[in-house]
C-alpha cells in the first residue's frame, strides 16, 4: 500500500474516532477553587491475550505512537543478537529504547553502538536539536549548530537501526526508506507484538525523520501486554519472546538511559522500582509494561498536552493497585503538581479526575 494511501487511512480514522467517541476528562487545572482547563484522554489496559481489563473513554482510539513505539523498534535488534555479535550491553539496548537527555551517560552509551557497529555520528539521519537536560536550567542555551545528532533523543534509536542495517547487510544510508529491510523487519514487529494486520497500520513520519505508525491504543496495550508477559516468563518461549525478556529487563535495569535526570519515565521506574516500566512519547502518549501482571497499558492526552501525563498515569497505576505506599508518596508532586506565579506562590494544582471501567 503506497504512503498516500496510508496516510488517507490514519487521517480519516482518527477523524472519525474523535468524532464519534468524545474522550472523558482526565485532568483538571485549578486555580484557586475554579477549574481553568480540562484535558481529556483515552486509555486502554489488556493482558497478553488481548483481553481489555480496564478502559476510559474509547479503547480503540487511534493514535500515533511516536516514541512509545521504540521498544518495538529496537527489538529486532535485539533479537537479531546486536550484543553478542557486537560485544555491546544491556545498556546499550536500554538507549535504544530511550527517548535520552543528552547527558554525557546517554552520549557515550549512543557513541558505543557507533564505534561498536562501524558507523559514525554522520551516518545517524535524525537531525540535531538542543538537548532536553538544558532545558528549564537556566543556563543559556546554545544555538542548535553547536550539537550534533548524537545529542538528539532519538539517536540510540537511530544507532540501533543503523546495527540492525549491519546485521541484515543492509545499506545503512537508507535505514530510514519504509521499504529497507530495517523498515520492513520493524514493521513486521510490531503488526506480530499487537496483532495489526498491514491494512491497519498507517505510516507517517516522526520528527526524528524515522517512520512512524499509528495505532488504536487497544493494538499498542497489547503489544506492551506481550512485553510483559515475555519479561515475566524469563523469554522462555521462543526467539521473538527471549529477545523482548532482554529488551524489557534493559529498561527496568538501566531507566535512566530510557529518560533522563528528573524526567517521568525515570521517576516513575524508579518510584515503582520497576513494576512499571514506561516509555511517553510526544503528543503525549505513554505505554506502560507491568511484568508481574503481564498486562499494557496505553494512554494518550487527546489534545497532546503533556503536563497531563504524569497526573493520569499515577491516576492509572494507583486504580490498578500497581502502586503501594511508598511509590505512592514518591509519586505524589507528579500525581497533583503545584501551580507556582512568577514570585513562587502557589496559585493551584492540576489534578488527575481519572475513572477507569475495569472489566
Amino acid at each position: 500500500m503506497c504512503a498516500k494511501t496510508v496516510d488517507a487511512i490514519a487521517t480519516a480514522t482518527m477523524r472519525e474516532t474523535s468524532a464519534d467517541a468524545p474522550a472523558p476528562v482526565a485532568v483538571e487545572v485549578v486555580r484557586g477553587d475554579t477549574v481553568e482547563s480540562r484535558h481529556h484522554a483515552a486509555v486502554a489496559v489488556v493482558d497478553h491475550r488481548a483481553r481489555l481489563v480496564a478502559a476510559l473513554g474509547d479503547p480503540d482510539w487511534v493514535t500515533y505512537t511516536r516514541s512509545s513505539l521504540k521498544p518495538f523498534q529496537a527489538l529486532p535488534t535485539v533479537r537479531h543478537d546486536v550484543c553478542g555479535r557486537f560485544g555491546l550491553s544491556s545498556r546499550h539496548v536500554a538507549v535504544m529504547c530511550g527517548s535520552h537527555s543528552g547527558e554525557e551517560c546517554h552520549l557515550q552509551a549512543v557513541g558505543d553502538i557507533l564505534a561498536a557497529t562501524g558507523h559514525q555520528v554522520s551516518d545517524l539521519q535524525c537531525g540535531a536539536h538542543v538537548p532536553y537536560w538544558l532545558r528549564g536550567t537556566g543556563e543559556a542555551v546554545p544555538p542548535v549548530s553547536s550539537f550534533t545528532a548524537l545529542h538528539n533523543n532519538c539517536s540510540g534509536k537511530h544507532a540501533g537501526m543503523l546495527a540492525l542495517a549491519s546485521l541484515l547487510g543492509a545499506p545503512h544510508k537508507d535505514y530510514l526508506d519504509p521499504n529497507s529491510p530495517v523498515q520492513r523487519a520493524i514493521r513486521q514487529t510490531i503488526e506480530d507484538f499487537c496483532k495489526v494486520s498491514p491494512d491497519q497500520l498507517a505510516r507517517g513520519t516522526d520528527g526524528c525523520s524515522a517512520p512512524n505508525y499509528a495505532l488504536p491504543l487497544r493494538a499498542l496495550a497489547l503489544g506492551y501486554a506481550r512485553l510483559a508477559h515475555a519479561a515475566a516468563a524469563g523469554g522462555s518461549s521462543g526467539p521473538h519472546d527471549a529477545a523482548a525478556a532482554t529488551l524489557i529487563d534493559a529498561m527496568r535495569s538501566h531507566p535512566e538511559l530510557v529518560s533522563g535526570t528528573g524526567r517521568l519515565d525515570l521517576r516513575l521506574a524508579q518510584a515503582t522500582r520497576g513494576r512499571a516500566i514506561t516509555k511517553v512519547g510526544g503528543e503525549a502518549v505513554m505505554g506502560i509494561v507491568v511484568p508481574e501482571r503481564a498486562l499494557g497499558i496505553a494512554i494518550k492526552i487527546t489534545d497532546g498536552g503533556e503536563r497531563a501525563m504524569g497526573p493520569t498515569a499515577v491516576a492509572v497505576l494507583r486504580q490498578l493497585g500497581m502502586l503501594d505506599a511508598a511509590a505512592d508518596q514518591q509519586l505524589q508532586t507528579i500525581a497533583e503538581p503545584q501551580i507556582t506565579n512568577h514570585r513562587g506562590i502557589v496559585v493551584g494544582s492540576i489534578r488527575a479526575v481519572v475513572a477507569l471501567t475495569v472489566f
